[in-house]
C-alpha cells in the first residue's frame, strides 16, 4: 500500500468493507431492544459507548490494513446497534406519555443533526491535512488519526453521559408509554 492509496480499494471494494458495520447494527438492534427492556437502557448505552471506544482505540494503533478497518467498522456497528437501540426507551422514560412522540421526533431530528455535523467535520479534516499522491492530494495519515480521536472523544462524551441514568427505575413508577 503506497501512503494515500486509499488501500487501492474500488469503490465496491471499499463498500464491502463498511457494509458489516450496518448489518451487525440490524442484528444486534433487536438484541439491544431486548436487553434493555430486561436491564433498563443503561447497560445498552454503556456497551455500545465502550464498544464505539475500542473501535476507535483500535483504529489508532491498527488501520493499515484492510481487514483491521473491517474489525474497526463491526465494532462500530456494535456500538450503534446497542447505543441507538437503548435511546429510544430512555427517552420514553423521562418524558409524560403525552410527549413521547414529539420526544422521539426530536430526538430523530438530533440524529440527523448529529450525523450530518460528525459528517461535514470529518470531511473537514481530511480535506485540509492532505499529502499529495501521484500529483493529486489526498488525506494525510494524521487526518485519519485525528479523525479517530475525533469519534474516541464523541464516544467517550457518550460513555461519560450514559454513566449519570440512573441504574433502574423504581418498580412504582408507572409510564403507560413503556411496553410492560
Amino acid at each position: 500500500m503506497g501512503t494515500g492509496s486509499g488501500f487501492g480499494l474500488s469503490l465496491v471494494a471499499a463498500s464491502l468493507v463498511v457494509m458489516p458495520s450496518g448489518l451487525v447494527m440490524m442484528v444486534l438492534s433487536p438484541f439491544s431492544g431486548r436487553l434493555a427492556r430486561a436491564f433498563g437502557p443503561r447497560p445498552a448505552s454503556l456497551l455500545g459507548a465502550v464498544a464505539l471506544i475500542a473501535a476507535y482505540g483500535y483504529t489508532l494503533v491498527f488501520s493499515t490494513e484492510v481487514w483491521q478497518i473491517l474489525v474497526a467498522n463491526i465494532l462500530i456497528g456494535v456500538g450503534i446497534g446497542f447505543g441507538y437501540a437503548a435511546m429510544p426507551m430512555l427517552i420514553m422514560r423521562s418524558v409524560p406519555q403525552t410527549e413521547t412522540g414529539a420526544s422521539n421526533g426530536l430526538n430523530a431530528l438530533f440524529r440527523s443533526l448529529g450525523t450530518s455535523t460528525a459528517a461535514a467535520v470529518i470531511g473537514a479534516v481530511l480535506a485540509t491535512m492532505t499529502i499529495v499522491h501521484d500529483g493529486v492530494a489526498v488525506p494525510s495519515p494524521a487526518a485519519f488519526q485525528l479523525s479517530f480521536v475525533l469519534g474516541g472523544a464523541a464516544a467517550l462524551a457518550a460513555l461519560l453521559m450514559a454513566l449519570f441514568i440512573p441504574a433502574a427505575r423504581d418498580a412504582q413508577e408507572r409510564h403507560p408509554s413503556l411496553p410492560e
